[in-house]
């Protein structure tokens, strides 16, 4: 999830064809060239001629990126949205959360959510630990009446014991719900939002 881009990196020994990939925690360069870049660790971001340059850690990072690159700046020069705002909590939006929260930037992103019964909730936050957890959930839905979106989190990555996005998606498009966005809340756990598929 992210913006993306084809480009050239533009350095001391000529140019070299990558693939620019913005996500919330910093730019990941592949390609002919690899690299990664924290986003706290860019400045002096600026655009011209088709070309992006920024200074980080010392180095000068430039990318021809031709009519492209006057939104790839402002798009390094604008903060990500708070995980508050990936969720789609706004002011008295009212949250059901069922498990416990494993990050503390969970926890942060709906502490000032009313909190209201599933069936009632504007927003639903499911924590699955297990296959166990995993499997009941079209059966709790069903009981609860939820027809709104839900925020599965799961596991992530190889160290988490946790059911991953792929069991996530296999036992709910099965039960007809749809997976509509994902956002990473951890470096071992990662949200699926998933809304019910409407009759045609």
């Amino acid at each position: 999830m992210g913006r993306q881009a084809k480009a050239t990196w533009i350095g001391e020994h000529g140019g070299a064809a990558v693939t620019l990939h913005l996500e919330s925690a910093g730019l990941h360069i592949s390609g002919e060239r690899r690299a990664r870049v924290p986003r706290n660790a860019w400045s002096q971001v600026q655009a011209a001629d088709g070309i992006v340059s920024f200074e980080a850690d010392g180095d000068t990072y430039r990318f021809r990126l031709g009519p492209a690159a006057s939104a790839w700046a402002d798009a390094l020069t604008t903060p990500p949205p708070s995980l508050t705002e990936k969720l789609g909590v706004t002011h008295g939006t009212t949250v059901a959360v069922r498990g416990e929260l494993p990050v503390p930037e969970l926890e942060d992103a709906l502490a000032d959510a009313p909190r209201a019964a599933p069936w009632e909730a504007e927003l639903i936050v499911v924590v699955v630990r297990d296959d166990g957890e995993l499997g009941m959930l079209p059966v709790w839905f069903r009981e609860c009446g939820i027809a709104t979106h839900v925020w599965i989190v799961h596991g992530k990555g190889r160290e988490s014991t946790a059911p991953g996005d792929n069991a996530v998606r296999a036992v709910l498009r099965a039960a007809g719900w749809r997976d509509t966005k994902a956002s990473a809340v951890g470096d071992a756990w990662s949200a699926t939002r998933y809304s019910p598929i409407r009759a045609s």
